[in-house]
This record gives C-alpha cells, sequence and structure tokens, in this order.
C-alpha cells in the first residue's frame, strides 16, 4: 500500500519533485480512511532513500513561503501543519500511466504490489527474471526478498494478479501484461518499432526480447538486433505507402497500424516461446547478421502533405535518400 501511495504522491510534484498534497486529497481520491492515510504517510518517513517529509505550520510566514512554492499558487487551505514531500532524484525508473492508480476494478493492494513488482523488471521491459529456477518456473522466494514482503503473501499476490490477467508465468519469471506499465515514452523510431514487436509477442502469447543488453562494464546498450531492424521496418513502411498513393489500391496506414496489421503478421504467422533478436534479423534482413552494421534513421515526416512521406539518413552515408516508388505490380 505504500507503493501505492508513494506513487500518487509522486503524481502531484511540481518540475522540483516536491508535492504538498493534503491528506485529506489523498483520502477522496483513493478512497481511503483519515486512519489508513495516517499510517502510511508515518511509512512513507522510513523511506529516507526516495523522499524527504517536512512539516511546516502555515501561520509561520517562512513556511508558508515554502508551501506556496511546492503547490505553485498561495495556500489559502486551513492552518493546521501541513506535510511537504521532496523526492530525490532516481537512478533506475520506470514509466507508468498516472489513471493507473484511480483504477477502479483493481483493489490497491494488488495497485500497489504491481507497481513494486515492476521495480525488478529488465531495464525498457515488463518482464521479471529470477535466479535458481526449477524447471523453469519462477522463484517466488527470490521475488519476496527482493520485496522484503513473506514467501506465501507474494505467491498469493502473484495468483490474484495471474487470475485477473495482470501478468502472467514465463519460463524462469513472470510478464506484467498490464498496459499502463509503459516500456517507453514512445518518442523514437526503435520505441515505436520495439513496442509493436513487444505487443505482437504478448499477443502470440510468447517472450518479448529485451531491448538492452550490457557491456563489460554494466552498462545499458540498445541492442544491435533492434538498431537494425528498425530501419528496414520503417522503409518498407516507406514503401508500402507510396505504393498505396500510387495504387489507390488500398489505404495508407499509419507506422504502428502497417507494422501490427501487415508487416509482422506476414513475416510471423508463429512465433518461438523466447524469440530474440537473431530471429528477427534473420526474418526480417536475410544477412550474415553479425556482418552487419546498424544504422540510425532520422524521421522527416512532412505534417502539411496528405499523407506521411518519411526520408531515412545513414550514419553511413551523408547523402539524403528516399526510398524508391515500386510499380503497382511489384
Amino acid at each position: 500500500m505504500e507503493a501505492l501511495l508513494l506513487y500518487y504522491i509522486r503524481t502531484k510534484c511540481n518540475k522540483e519533485c516536491a508535492s504538498a498534497i493534503g491528506e485529506k486529497k489523498m483520502q477522496e481520491e483513493l478512497n481511503l480512511s483519515e486512519s489508513t492515510v495516517e499510517g502510511y504517510i508515518g511509512k512513507l518517513k522510513e523511506y529516507k532513500s526516495i523522499l524527504s517529509i517536512k512539516t511546516l505550520n502555515p501561520n509561520n510566514e517562512e513556511d508558508k513561503k515554502e508551501i506556496d512554492k511546492a503547490l505553485g499558487v498561495p495556500y489559502e487551505g486551513d492552518k493546521r501543519k501541513k506535510n511537504l514531500y521532496y523526492f530525490h532524484e532516481p537512478q533506475r525508473f520506470y514509466f507508468l500511466n498516472p489513471q493507473f492508480i484511480y483504477r477502479t476494478d483493481i483493489e490497491n493492494e494488488i495497485k500497489g504490489f504491481l507497481i513494486r513488482l515492476a521495480c525488478l523488471c529488465d531495464i525498457g521491459t515488463t518482464k521479471i527474471y529470477t535466479p535458481n529456477c526449477r524447471k523453469e518456473k519462477a522463484n517466488i522466494k527470490s521475488i519476496a526478498e527482493d520485496l522484503k514482503m513473506c514467501r506465501e503473501k507474494v505467491k498469493s499476490l502473484l495468483s490474484r494478479c495471474e487470475n485477473l490477467g495482470l501478468i502472467r508465468a514465463m519460463p524462469r519469471g513472470y510478464i506484467i501484461l498490464e498496459d499502463s506499465f509503459l516500456l517507453n515514452l514512445n518518442g523514437t523510431l526503435e520505441d515505436r518499432v520495439y513496442n509493436s514487436i513487444y505487443k505482437y509477442c504478448l499477443e502470440k502469447e510468447v517472450v518479448p526480447p529485451n531491448r538492452y543488453e550490457f557491456s563489460s562494464k554494466g552498462n545499458p546498450m540498445e541492442c544491435d538486433g533492434l538498431l537494425m531492424c528498425a530501419p528496414y521496418i520503417f522503409n518498407r513502411w516507406n514503401i508500402y505507402n507510396a505504393k498505396a498513393v500510387r495504387c489507390k489500391e488500398y489505404p495508407p496506414l499509419m507506422f504502428e497500424a502497417y507494422i501490427n496489421a501487415i508487416l509482422l503478421p506476414m513475416r510471423f504467422p508463429t512465433l518461438p516461446e523466447e524469440p530474440h533478436w537473431e530471429y528477427f534479423k534473420k526474418v526480417f534482413l536475410n544477412i550474415n547478421t553479425k556482418a552487419r552494421k546498424p544504422q540510425i534513421v532520422e524521421m522527416c515526416i512532412n505534417n502539411e502533405s496528405e499523407y506521411p512521406f518519411i526520408a531515412a539518413r545513414s550514419i553511413y552515408s551523408e547523402k539524403l535518400q528516399k526510398s524508391a516508388v515500386w510499380g503497382c505490380d511489384d
């Protein structure tokens, strides 16, 4: 429950990561009793590595200035003491849609557990792998130790989450299916390609590939398979839409719609249980993948035109090249 309240307060922060959200507001929006909120705020004071909590008096001029700064507007509430929450900059983080905490179809206990469970995911994924597995089944004891919870409680919560369709067991761990837990902000070409492949793998009930691998120094690096496949997929979409405009036999599609409805079902009607990037590279590129250097694609979308026309630029060539328009019989 602390995790849910912690995340709720974090969504109320200003750009300086400070929040002056009142306890009454917490009670109303999370449907919690006054004693429950007070009890969990007391527990949050122990999370000193995550946040600092200051109790200020609005009757004090300096305290009121600090409250006003956190709120962004002059404080006009009652004169009771007020908590201010200052969050520290995290070293690791994941993205979560704030609307998740207001879901009424999921119990608060389950929401809080999922928020904690997601902290164990491999970077950029919703996959939790556990060590020392037996017969490929998740090591629940390891999850319990990482979350600092009782094993039986974790086992019960995992079972409840599975029954609700929020998670699914996979070899050596679990995968979170609830789409409020975002892989990224969907802002780059690689984001959009990875999200589409990830979603398609979930639909096929297989384990998506990781986005990152780690260097010998432990630093995350984007997998070369994604860097190699993304330009290919991007160009295929460009060609598909150019042909659609030229031949008028079918309508152009947005990028993700093309990947999900056309490209992936055509190339991958079935998938192995744990497809890796070598598998995708072999099918997409049909080349010796180890000899191929990844490309970076620069998206140049003309938003003023009726259809998106895109140009791709390789880092190995300074010349901007547009994809060829195929003939209608190609």
